[in-house]
């Protein structure tokens, strides 16, 4: 089963959400939910780490345990949000209980207090199959002035940005940036300070260009046109079409009216294209246009 067809089933059951329950502003189908309480507004979003599909076996603790922390904080980032408190859920198969259950919650705890969001609670199960899984919950509140971002406000004319560069993030052997990315808290919320309104959409870049910026062009209801020769590429990585499918980026992408700072937070910002009416995703080339909402990492393929 690919993972489009069970989401696209999931959010077809969720389309009531906030009709019939009014305190829910968004929710499957965007990076982060968002909840009213009272007269406030809570983020939440939780994430999986599975061993051997996330990250090697041999993987250093520290290293996947804080990649566990950082994915679902790179969606709150996607929402311009500010952490708070974070739970943690843990299945441990026996190569993975005592004393080495202890380091994983110890380096959880590090990170997750590093980024101001002390885990809060949690649950932990035992099992005698598969493989070492780590859930981590995360809640935050929103940006004080502009307000949570989501995917669903993109408009004709908008430029497409994105933050620093894209593919190659799993590197050597495993090892790459994908298990050293800095969630971008701080440029979400420079550009939530800086453009205000003009913020019209915004998603973190997790499953690869390609497919998520047909996802974002879904959400929106509009086409996004991606400029092939605009894309920042990381060194390591072997061109554009390789770079778009590869995943595990973890860079905002977002629509914008008006100029945008070609560095927020200390961190490069490139438009690579635009937002037209229409629908779907598309490589713009010199020879043509290329539908890319289909290529990215699924999480369901086998």
């Amino acid at each position: 089963m690919r993972e489009d067809d069970l989401l696209s089933h999931v959010y077809r059951r969720s389309s009531d959400l906030e009709r019939a329950f009014p305190w829910v502003e968004a929710g499957p189908g965007d990076d982060c939910a968002v909840v009213r309480v009272g007269q406030s507004r809570v983020l939440m979003k939780t994430d999986q780490l599975v061993e051997g599909r996330h990250f090697v076996p041999g993987t250093p603790v520290a290293m996947f345990a804080r990649k566990a922390v950082t994915r679902p904080l790179s969606d709150l980032a996607a929402a311009a949000g500010r952490p708070i408190a974070a739970l943690a859920a843990a299945v441990l198969p026996p190569a993975w209980r005592g004393g080495r259950a202890n380091e994983v919650f110890d380096a959880l705890s590090s990170v997750a207090r590093g980024f101001g969001c002390p885990l809060v609670g949690g649950d932990i199960a035992m099992t005698e199959l598969g493989p070492l899984v780590l859930t981590i919950s995360i809640v935050g509140e929103p940006h004080a002035a502009r307000g949570p971002v989501t995917r669903r406000g993109a408009l004709p004319g908008d430029g497409l940005y994105v933050t620093g560069r894209i593919g190659g993030s799993f590197g050597e052997g495993g090892l790459g940036r994908h298990l050293a990315f800095e969630p971008r808290l701080a440029e979400a919320a420079a550009l939530a300070d800086v453009l205000g309104g003009r913020l019209h959409a915004m998603m973190d870049l997790s499953d690869g260009l390609g497919i998520d910026a047909g996802r974002l062009a879904k959400a929106s209801g509009v086409r996004i046109e991606v400029d092939a020769g605009a894309i920042p590429l990381a060194p390591e990585v072997q061109g554009v079409e390789r770079a778009i499918r590869d995943g595990e980026d973890y860079e905002l992408l977002f629509t914008a009216e008006g100029e945008v700072p070609g560095v927020l937070a200390g961190t490069c910002v490139t438009r690579i294209g635009r937002v037209v009416a229409g629908s779907g995703a598309v490589l713009v080339t010199g020879s043509g246009m290329v539908e890319i909402s289909g290529q990215g990492w699924d999480h369901g393929a086998r």
